[in-house]
């Protein structure tokens, strides 16, 4: 259990956002955000990083959060610290929740890229899938054709097969996800947790297309606050 007189802000570094968390009245809170520095002055974070790291006194070293400090089995060092992150929490809940593990566990983070993490039985990482996500989707759509302009972020239409352009732009994006995901479900067995930025767009659509997922925006940066008991508040330490 995190301590928050010691530890009360969480900051997660990703690859377009920067993703707190922070104790207020009682309980935890997350918002996401472009880059600010101006935060960091008010509470220095116990932080991880996946995206560039910014220059800054405000962000000691010693409270950084590394993938070797998150207790997920197998983890090559490649693996971005969000990924193990989220896979550590939601383990964590499934355990919490009594949920069957036997088919492993299978973390969708709904991001920039959706990034897909398989846990095996014992909750030791298997592999995964990158995928680009949905706005990465149509802003290649928008750069690689001529006649496409990326479309406005409140055109998604409940039609299959829109008319509008924009739309059926959406329309593909989306379909795209669901296909991928509900694939590497079919093959693997697994129990999905989905999270990240696109999670309450994506989520509706998988369940719509027969999946049973379990959905947590904020379950990496609930996995970051798990962890950051180890991460030493004291700079000389």
């Amino acid at each position: 259990m995190v301590d928050p007189a010691v530890c009360s802000t969480g900051l997660l570094i990703g690859n377009s956002r920067w993703h707190w968390a922070e104790f207020q009245a009682d309980r935890w809170h997350f918002d996401h955000s472009l880059p600010d520095l101006s935060r960091l002055e008010i509470t220095p974070p116990v932080w991880a990083a996946v995206g560039p790291v910014p220059e800054t006194p405000f962000l000691n070293k010693v409270r950084r959060l590394t993938l070797a400090d998150v207790p997920v089995e197998g983890c090559p060092p490649w693996l971005g610290v969000d990924r193990a992150l989220g896979a550590f929490s939601a383990w964590n809940r499934c355990i919490e929740q009594q949920l069957d593990r036997q088919a492993g566990v299978l973390l969708a983070d709904a991001g920039t890229v959706l990034s897909l993490t398989l846990l095996d039985s014992a909750g030791g990482f298997r592999g995964g899938q990158l995928i680009p996500g949905l706005r990465m989707q149509l802003q290649a759509m928008a750069a690689g054709a001529s006649a496409l302009d990326l479309p406005a972020l409140d055109v998604e239409s409940p039609s299959l097969f829109p008319r509008e352009t924009d739309a059926a732009m959406w329309r593909g994006a989306l379909q795209a996800l669901v296909g991928a995901l509900g694939e590497a479900q079919r093959q693997c067995g697994a129990l999905i947790w989905l999270c990240g930025g696109d999670a309450a767009r994506l989520e509706p659509e998988l369940i719509r297309a027969g999946l049973h997922v379990r959905c947590d925006p904020d379950l990496v940066m609930k996995g970051l606050v798990d962890l950051m008991p180890m991460i030493s508040p004291d700079p000389d330490h």
